[in-house]
């Protein structure tokens, strides 16, 4: 019954990779994952006809939101639907799922790291793709251990 009410109010964090050729996703309580290929193929209306690899053939546009040599993400709303795939890949299937705690962790070689104005709309992608609250994370990769108890340095937040 416990378990019940925890699921609820207290659902299980996800660990969220993001670097220029990979998305990796996930649950760090059941260990369920989902990684893609960040495309996204659309279709002459911009209708979204696959994300992921392989691009449908359908697809007369391929866009790669995370694929810039300077910054984190070039396509704000791609980039978004390709991390709204993923989280809702991970999420039970069911009527009413709660949003999750996400820590979200870039994991390309950006020079300077992240400013501000990345990391807020970094923030604010993730809260579009369906996260309840987003913390960023850069340094290696971490545990599932790490990620549930919290230990790791939040970037932007006070310790």
């Amino acid at each position: 019954m416990l378990n019940f009410f925890r699921f609820w109010f207290f659902p299980a964090p996800y660990y969220l990779r993001v670097s220029r050729d990979r998305v990796l996703a996930r649950n760090v309580s059941t260990g369920h994952f989902v990684e893609v290929t960040p495309k996204i193929g659309v279709d002459n209306k911009y209708t979204i006809v696959s994300v992921g690899d392989p691009v449908d053939p359908q697809a007369t546009k391929v866009l790669r939101p995370f694929e810039h040599p300077r910054v984190l993400f070039n396509e704000f709303a791609a980039a978004e639907k390709i991390l709204q795939f993923v989280i809702r890949e991970l999420s039970p299937k069911k009527f009413f799922a709660p949003s999750n705690v996400v820590v979200v962790h870039p994991d390309s070689e950006l020079e300077g790291g992240l400013t501000q104005i990345e990391a807020r709309a970094l923030r604010e992608m993730v809260q579009g793709a369906g996260a309840r609250e987003v913390h960023i994370y850069c340094g290696p990769a971490l545990s599932d251990r790490e990620v549930e108890d919290g230990t790791y340095e939040k970037w932007g937040e006070e310790s």
